[in-house]
């Protein structure tokens, strides 16, 4: 009974640290997905391009391409690059030590 209940404790205490552990992650990717889209939509205003001209270049439905300018939806990085890639821009990526 002692082992079931160590290995119950355990597991308990791993899915709060994998739980406190996501909850991180997805905060810092909608921080950074933020910081991107809003980059994107900067450079679409300099371009005098709207959501409409964007969508129709890159097939991503209006009413998405609001949600994401609007920080109601996260988009992938494939539909970021290709907001970028309508633009004339990319994405770059990199891996680094944790600040």
């Amino acid at each position: 009974m002692i082992e079931a209940d160590a290995y119950k404790a355990e597991k308990e205490a791993r899915e709060k640290r994998l739980l406190a552990y996501s909850e991180m992650i997805q905060k810092r990717t909608q921080e950074i997905s933020s910081e991107i889209i809003k980059e994107l939509v900067l450079e679409r205003h300099r371009q005098n391009l709207t959501q409409k001209d964007i969508a129709d270049m890159t097939g991503i439905l209006p009413s998405n391409l609001a949600r994401f300018e609007g920080g109601t939806r996260i988009p992938t990085l494939i539909v970021l690059e290709k907001y970028a890639a309508a633009l004339g821009k990319h994405i770059e990526l990199r891996i680094s030590d944790d600040e």
